[in-house]
Parts: C-alpha cells; sequence; structure tokens
C-alpha cells in the first residue's frame, strides 16, 4: 500500500474527532517513517511496509479515541522549545507560553530574582523561562541553599516543584532535553511547602516571582459539555480537577504565600484560570491577599487566562 492510499484511507477515522483530519494523518504517518511531513507530500507513490502500516494504524486508532497526538508521538512543543510528554503530565498549552512573556514583562530586569514553577508539570513553563533567560545573556545561578543565605543574590535562579514523583520525573528529563539540568531545581511537595518547610530555601531579603498553572477545573463542570473535551480523559486527573470552584489550590498557594512573604523583599505571582473564574479569583485574592496589586490579562482568545499579583 503506498502513502497516498494509507493516507485516504484514514483520513475518515480521524475526521469525527479533529478539524485537520488530512494534516494529522499525514503527521502521525511521518512520525512513525522518521520523515519530516514535507516528506510524506513529496513521495505519495511510496510503498510502506507491513510493519509501518501496522504501527501506523494503532496510532490512528488511538488518536480516533481522542488521545492527544502528543502522547502519540511522546513530545510536544511549547515556546519553540521541546518537551517530552507522556501520561503522567498535561500536555503544554499554547495559552500558557503568556505566562512566559509575563515574566519578562514583569520588570526591566530579572536578573536577581528566583522563579518558582509551582505544579510544575512537565517543567515546560520554568524550561522556557530559564532558556530564555540564557537567550538573553541573564547570570544564571545554580539554587544551591546554604544555610539560609544565597551564594550569589544577583544572579536568577529556578525552582520546579510538583507533587508527583512521576511528573518531576518528566521534567527533570526535559531540563537534560534542553541543557538545563544544572540550571534548575526540582523539589517534591505540595505546592511551596517544600520551600517553606526547609529552611535551607529560605532565602531572607530575596525576589519571588511565583508561577502557577495550577488544577483549576472545578469537578462539577466534568460534565459540562464545554469543558469535557474528550481529549482530558487521557490527561492525569490530578492536574486538572479539584474543588471550590476551581479555586482550591490557588487558595492553599495565597495562604502559603502569606508566610513566604514575610521572608521576602518582593513577591509576584502569576496564575493561569478558567476564564469563568475571573471575579472568583478576584474576591479570592481581595481575601487573602487583601494589599495585592492585581492584574488580569486575556490569552490570543481574547479570555481572560493569566492572573498578574504584585505584593
Amino acid at each position: 500500500m503506498t502513502i497516498n492510499e494509507t493516507l485516504k484511507k484514514n483520513y475518515l477515522k480521524l475526521s469525527k474527532i479533529t478539524k485537520d483530519p488530512a494534516f494529522e494523518a499525514e503527521f502521525l504517518l511521518a512520525h512513525i517513517l522518521q520523515k519530516p511531513r514535507e516528506f510524506i507530500l513529496a513521495h505519495p507513490e511510496k510503498k510502506l511496509t507491513e510493519t509501518q502500516i501496522t504501527k501506523y494504524n494503532k496510532l490512528i486508532s488511538r488518536r480516533a479515541k481522542g488521545e492527544p497526538i502528543a502522547y502519540l508521538v511522546g513530545y510536544k512543543y511549547f515556546y519553540g522549545n521541546k518537551f517530552l510528554v507522556n501520561k503522567n503530565v498535561l500536555v503544554p498549552r499554547p495559552e500558557t507560553e503568556m505566562m512566559v512573556d509575563s515574566i519578562f514583562n514583569l520588570q526591566s530586569s530579572i536578573s536577581n530574582y528566583i522563579i518558582i514553577d509551582v505544579g510544575a508539570g512537565s517543567g515546560c513553563v520554568v524550561i522556557s523561562v530559564a532558556k530564555q533567560a540564557k537567550n538573553l545573556k541573564l547570570k544564571i545561578s545554580s539554587f544551591v541553599p546554604r544555610d539560609g543565605t544565597s551564594a550569589d543574590k544577583k544572579n536568577l535562579k529556578f525552582l520546579g516543584i510538583d507533587i508527583s514523583a512521576k511528573a518531576l520525573t518528566v521534567a527533570k528529563k526535559n531540563a537534560k532535553l534542553n541543557h538545563l539540568e544544572k540550571n534548575i531545581k526540582f523539589l517534591q511537595g505540595n505546592l511551596l511547602e517544600p520551600i517553606l518547610k526547609n529552611s535551607k530555601f529560605k532565602i531572607q531579603n530575596s525576589k519571588f516571582i511565583i508561577c502557577a498553572n495550577l488544577p483549576y477545573i472545578w469537578k462539577a463542570w466534568k460534565n459540562n459539555c464545554s469543558m469535557n473535551t474528550i481529549g482530558l480523559k487521557f490527561e492525569p486527573a490530578i492536574a486538572l480537577y479539584t474543588e471550590e470552584n476551581g479555586l482550591k489550590l490557588y487558595r492553599e498557594l495565597f495562604e502559603q504565600v502569606k508566610k513566604l512573604k514575610l521572608l521576602c523583599a518582593t513577591c509576584y505571582l502569576l496564575c493561569e484560570i478558567d476564564p469563568r473564574q475571573k471575579n472568583l479569583m478576584k474576591k479570592l485574592i481581595k481575601t487573602e491577599l487583601p494589599t495585592a496589586k492585581t492584574t488580569i490579562k486575556k490569552d490570543l482568545a481574547g479570555n481572560n487566562r493569566l492572573v498578574e499579583i504584585e505584593l
């Protein structure tokens, strides 16, 4: 069977799951052949082996059931960088890229900040920020705490925190893939607890930027047609769903931030939300962080997506 014949046979199978079945069919076949998609388009007459067809049909079958393409091929690009993904981490979303941009827009210089990615998952945010910092020639120090003091407070430092050990395994692999394994310290724990409960990470008078893309889908929304997209059922529930209108973990984070604020000179928080949570989030911030300055930014689709909080 030729490439062209194989593709035509599978277009219809994907038409119910995607708006662009032709592209996805071509992309998956290119992955099986370990060739660029352009090769597929340029050689429609090339015959495929039985092994290639069998592997391809398995991917098509999984995709037709709604499994994200990133899980099928094992990677996803985010902010121009390649990230390994599997069932233990969320697939990086394009709208989350604005969090990376916002970090560099907070201040004219972030060179003396400690960047903390809470709920790091695949590590896509903290790794993208670190890579961009390197591209901008900013000085980065490895985070090696020494009894509550920092060896060099003038340099940028990076921490990634996640409650899932399996997610951190993926994040560490991605740091190595992007040549940043020596620049980012990964810690396991609930939100900021690894810092608050370990005096070695309490850096007095430091400046923090905390990124948080926490689970924010309210469990009661799971049966709502607008949220119940097919692909979500393949992603880790622990990284998607929570209680209290989807803001439970943000409330817990804000309670921890109040303790961290006693130690630091400056603190910014960047939190991704569901657009429907705008007013609820503003109310929560007013309750937990009453002196904070808050800005809510829209994503490229015009939805309220990123909350910037300055303490």
